[in-house]
């Protein structure tokens, strides 16, 4: 059985409809607006980027998309292993029982149905925002799929950078945005150099965003 090489896989990615990849990216957006758990937050940053890859798939050579892909993994992981060391922290500093306690605490449960409640309506208005500009205002003249892609990930970061306290989930909407704008960046330079000096900046955020996420500690009452 022969192994396939990257421009089959590719070739096969680039069979998925952008507007599929769009699909894709309003999911990880709703999810990262909607949900504290800090496994299914990250796991819609990790799905991001290998739903980067595949936009860029329509528009770079394959092994610049395959970078990017890769970054993203390495940037799922750091994210991952600061989180379980902050819970591991935290649960070491209150002791066992001072955990139990604090997650089993009574919590505003009506306030937190109704913070969700207006978060799945702003993902909806920024849905409907993000398809309007992309029709309105088309990005270098990209398809219509992908322009409304970079728009709703800018929306969507920025939002979580409003809302958040939490450092990772401040972090995760910087990323949110970032991923946008390498979106439309990509198309404009698609050096190896760039790459590699855009991965590295990926990198270091993502290092500064597990530490203030470790230094902070963890709020038990938002699932990290």
């Amino acid at each position: 059985m022969n192994i396939p090489s990257l421009a089959d896989i590719f070739s096969l990615v680039q069979q998925i409809p952008a507007a599929a990849v769009l699909v894709v990216f309003l999911g990880t957006g709703t999810i990262l607006l909607l949900m504290q758990d800090w496994r299914l937050t990250i796991l819609a940053i990790e799905v991001q980027y290998l739903a980067l890859g595949a936009q860029l798939a329509h528009l770079v050579r394959p092994e610049i998309a395959f970078a990017k892909v890769l970054i993203g993994i390495f940037v799922g992981l750091m994210l991952y292993l600061s989180a379980r060391q902050a819970g591991w922290r935290q649960t070491l500093t209150l002791g066992a029982e001072g955990a139990s306690a604090l997650k089993n605490a009574p919590v505003t449960g009506s306030r937190r149905a109704a913070g969700r409640f207006f978060r799945l309506i702003l993902a909806l208005f920024l849905m409907v925002v993000a398809v309007s500009l992309a029709q309105t205002y088309p990005i270098d003249a990209l398809p219509g799929a992908i322009s409304a892609s970079i728009y709703w990930l800018g929306l969507v970061g920025i939002s979580l950078l409003i809302l958040s306290e939490n450092p990772l989930k401040v972090g995760q909407g910087l990323l949110t945005v970032l991923i946008g704008f390498d979106i439309w960046y990509s198309t404009l330079e698609s050096s190896l150099l760039i790459v590699g000096m855009w991965g590295a900046v990926n990198l270091l955020l993502a290092l500064a965003i597990g530490y203030l996420g470790i230094a902070r500690g963890v709020n038990l009452e938002e699932d990290f």
